[in-house]
Formats: C-alpha cells, structure tokens, sequence
C-alpha cells in the first residue's frame, strides 16, 4: 500500500479507548491526493466508520484530529483540524485550532489521531514520536484548562525527570467538556480554542480528558529545490502584506471598533442591533492604550495576530493576564451582552477559556438568556436566583458557570445550546433564538455584512463565520481548511490565494496537480460533508437559511439601519451553490455528482 513521498508521515494513529488497544494505520496515497488530508481525510473516515444514527456523545462516534500537508513543514499558517458528529445537530461537526499541535504531530510522525469508544475512566494520550501511551486521568478531572495542561506537562516531567514535556503542544477540555455541555470547546495553549460545533462535549463524553504530543523527527518533502522557494514566498507574502491595515498592530480587535461605527455588523443584545457606543472603550484602539503589552504568533506565524496584555486599572480585575479580545470573544462577551467595561469583558473571555466554554456558543446563550428575561419569558426562579440583566458581568459570569456545569435550573437549560434550549422552552422563545442548523450565529450580523449569509446559511457546520463569504469563495475556503491552514494567511497572498497552494503541493508531495484537480478535491469534501449530515439529518435546502428575525426586522439604528436580508438573496444564493457543487434543486448531492466525484458509495444514503 502506497504512502505520500511528501507531506505527509504515512501513519495515521488509531486509539480505541474502549479497550485501550493502540493501532497504526496507513496513510495511502490514493486517499491523500483524493482529500488532501486534514479535513478531507477526516470527513471521509467519519462517513465510512461512524454507523449512521450514531449518538454524538455515545462511543460509537469518532473525534478525529488531523493534520494537512503542509503542516510541519516552513510554510507559515498551522491549524489543527477537529473532526466529530456534532452534539448541537447531529450533522458533520469540525472546528480549528491554532497554535502548535498539528505540526507537533507531524514532528512525531503521525498525520491524525483517531479516537473511537469511551474509555472506562478519564484518560489522557502522550504522544513522544512512536511511544503513545494512555494515563490515568483521574487527578485532573475536574481542573480548568489552564491548570489541566500546566500540571500533566509536569506531571510527565517530573515521572520522565526531563523537561520536554514542558515543551509539549496540549489539546485539552475544562469542566464544560466533562459535563457534556453542547458548547463545550477544546483548548490549546490556553488561549487557542477549537470552538463550534461541540467538540469539547464529544471529548468528554469519551473520558478523555487530553492529548500530549512530542515530536522530534522532520516532514518528508519530495523535491526540498522546488519546494523550499515557494513556501519561504508564501511567508514572505505573509510578512509584508497585511490582510488589512492594522490587522498585525490590533488583531481582530480592530474589527470591533470597525463593525460597530463603519460596517454596522457587530452583533449586539442577541441581534437586537449592531449599534454599541461604548464599544470604543472595548475594542483594538481602547485594548492598545491600556492592556496589550506584546504581541505573539501561532507557530512559524509572521502576522503576529495574538496580543497579551494585564489589566491594570481595575478595582475586581487588577492583575488579570490574558489574550484578547479577539472580535469574536470581544464581541460576544461585549456588545452581544451588553457588557460596557473593557475589564468585565476580559475576565468574562478568559473564564469562558478556562471553562473550556466555546467563546460564541455559550455567548449565544447568554445572550438568548438575557433577551428571554428581558421580554419576561424566563424569570429568575427559573435561573437558579440569576438576574439575567443586560450588562451584568457579575451575573454574566453565573450564567457561563451554569453553562459548563449543566446543574440546577440555569444549568441544565443553558448546556443544552441555543437551538435545544428554545425547543425545550417552546412558545415565543423560539422567536428570539438565532441560529443556523441548530447553532447560534457567529459576531457578524448579516444585515450589515451581507457577505455572513453565505457562510452562516450554507456552510456546512452552520452559524459559522469561517466557512467562505461567497459561492466560489466556499470551495477555496474549504480547500485552506484541507491542508489545515489559518485563513488570515492566504487573505494576505491576494490574487495568489489559491495558486500558490498548486505551487507548493506539488514539490512536497510528488505530484503533477492543476487547478482543476485542486477545485475538484474542494467540491468533492463539500459534497461528501453534505452527504454526511443529509444522511444523518436530512439536512436540505429548508435548513440552508436564517433566523426570521434576520429577515423581518430591520436595524434601526448604526450604519446599516434600515437593512434586513431578503428571502430572495438567500434562495438566489442557494441555487448558484447548488448548481456550482452539481446538487439537485433541493441541495441533495445527485448520483451523477457523486460519481463524478468517486462518491459512489453515498449514494444509497441519499435516497433513503
């Protein structure tokens, strides 16, 4: 069985944590050129070996983490891919993460780990190169992130009496993954999260409290003359060309200021407005002038987006260390709950990262959860004692505690995520519940950036910002995602976003790929990711849309007042995407398409 020359280790690691048994697979070559590994490769593991009906939080899911090509290797942009059947809707779940680990991996020589089963009591893996070992996790359960990936690096220390482990790339879940809660998130390096589609609750409901990796050997790379001009290019495009001005000096937090008072898009009071005056004391400009004190990269980075800061003026919060805001925390535990102090909103992030609560996800349910007690629909008997009160960080906090540990009242409401909790509630709370495929939208109103309604109604996880903001623009999206690449960097190379990954391709791996192949594979994992949450949950065009709100009424107030979508934007959108991926008029994958695409074996599926 052929492995890649290139860009890939060859070896895809297999862990069952049921039994404890630890296995090999091969990486063939067929498959990686077919899916280009990370995303791709997951989805097609997913589909194949996680039987259809599969509970997401029972043993016979999967939680895949996968590397891509280019990974490993100079090229600048490492992301770790996430790969799972998603707890908020039972349909094809994914997240990102930056930070280390999936070049980490690779240094170790694996290109993915595959956990399926639930283990009989919490565990973690350690990965150093070929020697992987399950440990008994039962001192750390319980722990935030923070302490859960500081203490099992010492704890292998000191057991191993060296201090690589300290050097070791973590992923890790906090309380909100061990309770289960749909809006459990996955860390890495403390601020790094992979966040939607509830991750971290499918990491918890396996007992599988972290993975450890140490890696001490190189990527394989077919021609290092060709390969090596290219990819020093693609950093040095990355270096000199901001994706925006300001975006190296502010991050993302710049867009905080930008979509409240130019764009009109940052979403505010549960997507009552995007107008928030005093988002001048949150954001990029406000953080620079009394937080941030450097500024720091994913691995092998040189848009240096991270900013760390201490607050220093504040009478509850002083001494606070962080990262942030970024837009969508700043955002989300900002505007999105009224919050007005920049010192409430930072220790409102940094609990949500300790928690290990998805930033958005639990900041929809606070939000939903402070519109309801607005309009009288929940009270605060109904909420454990809560005043669930615009701008209350103290009660704001309360909320996202009773988020992550699913207890009481608020508890076991708010876990369940937007979408089960309004069904739970039922009558008007429904109305006021603004999701997509059952998930809470990201901080960017569409009303304002048109350009959200693609990623949010259509994209594959839904209520994602990250999915593509156009009709082509989703297959190149998905294509980035493929080789597990942060999006800001190819932003950055303009007109060469996607030619240059043909460029780079091709020497690491050995290959003879064009554009056309390049796009294939792109549409053909879009399709597959349909198929998957079709056959799952008859995902179609109905569920390819927004929230009525959305639709029917208007922003009153900012830049974008008096804008709603229309019904016809989103079904004109619906069917140029259908059409360019080759489905049927109801967004169902035809069985032409999935054998143009060597999908054959889905067919079946769709017509059941």
């Amino acid at each position: 069985m052929a492995t890649p020359k290139g860009g890939y280790t060859g070896k895809i690691l297999d862990v069952n944590l049921t039994t404890g048994a630890i296995k090999t697979i091969v990486t063939e070559e067929a498959l990686a050129r077919r899916y280009l590994g990370g995303t791709g490769l997951a989805t097609y593991y997913m589909y194949r070996e996680i039987p259809k009906g599969a509970d997401p939080l029972g043993p016979q899911n999967l939680l895949i983490f996968a590397s891509g090509p280019l990974n490993g290797t100079q090229f600048p942009g490492s992301r770790t891919s996430v790969n799972f059947k998603s707890p908020i809707n039972g349909h094809f779940g994914n997240s990102f993460v930056g930070g280390g680990f999936a070049s980490e991996l690779k240094w170790a020589g694996w290109d993915m780990v595959i956990f399926r089963g639930a283990a009989p009591k919490p565990v973690y893996l350690d990965i150093q190169n070929d020697k992987v070992t399950l440990h008994d996790a039962a001192a750390h359960w319980g722990k935030d992130t923070y302490a859960t990936e500081y203490d099992i690096k010492k704890e292998l220390a000191d057991r191993e009496g060296t201090l690589t482990a300290h050097y070791a790339h973590a992923l890790v879940i906090g309380p909100a993954g061990e309770n289960k809660s749909r809006v459990a998130c996955i860390i890495s390096e403390r601020f790094r999260a992979a966040g939607r589609n509830g991750g971290g609750a499918v990491m918890g409901s396996k007992n599988l409290k972290a993975v450890i990796v140490r890696g001490t050997k190189a990527v394989p790379v077919a021609s290092k003359e060709k390969f090596n001009p290219i990819a020093n290019e693609a950093l040095q495009l990355a270096a000199i060309n901001d994706r925006r001005p300001g975006f190296r000096m502010f991050g993302t937090a710049h867009s905080m200021d930008e979509n409240t008072f130019v764009v009109g898009s940052a979403v505010t009071r549960n997507f009552q407005t995007t107008w928030f005056p005093a988002q001048e004391h949150l954001g990029g400009a406000a953080a620079q002038s009394q937080f941030w004190q450097r500024h720091a990269s994913c691995i092998g980075c040189p848009i240096h987006c991270m900013k760390f800061g201490i607050i220093r003026n504040s009478e509850l919060f002083r001494g606070l260390v962080a990262e942030g805001p970024e837009y969508e925390s700043g955002v989300m535990q900002g505007c999105y709950i009224g919050v007005d102090q920049f010192d409430g909103m930072m220790w409102l992030i940094e609990k949500c990262d300790a928690l290990g609560l998805d930033n958005i996800g639990s900041g929809n349910v606070v939000g939903f959860t402070m519109e309801l007690y607005e309009k009288g629909i929940l009270k605060a008997e109904d909420l454990d004692g809560i005043k669930a009160e615009w701008g209350n960080v103290e009660a704001a906090g309360k909320l996202f505690d009773a988020c992550a540990s699913g207890k009481g009242k608020a508890g076991a409401l708010l876990s369940l995520g937007v979408g089960d909790m309004a069904k739970k509630l039922g009558g008007d709370a429904l109305k006021y519940a603004i999701k997509t495929k059952n998930q809470g939208l990201a901080a960017h109103d569409p009303r304002g950036n048109r350009s959200m309604m693609f990623s949010y109604a259509i994209g594959p996880r839904g209520g994602v910002h990250t999915d593509g903001n156009s009709i082509q623009g989703m297959v190149d999206r998905c294509i980035h995602s493929l080789v597990c690449m942060c999006y800001f960097v190819p932003a950055a190379w303009r007109a060469r976003q996607v030619s240059i990954l043909i460029d780079v391709l091709n020497p690491l791996c050995d290959w003879n790929m064009n554009m056309d192949e390049l796009q294939t594979i792109g549409r053909r994992v879009l399709t597959l990711q349909r198929a998957y949450s079709h056959r799952e949950g008859k995902v179609s065009r109905k569920d390819d849309t927004l929230s009525d709100r959305l639709f029917n009424e208007p922003l009153t107030e900012g830049p974008a007042a008096g804008r709603v979508v229309t019904r016809e934007e989103v079904k004109k959108m619906q069917d140029e995407y259908y059409a360019l991926l080759g489905w049927d008029d109801n967004g169902i994958p035809t069985d032409a398409t999935l054998k143009k695409y060597g999908l054959d074996f889905a067919i079946a599926d769709m017509r059941s």
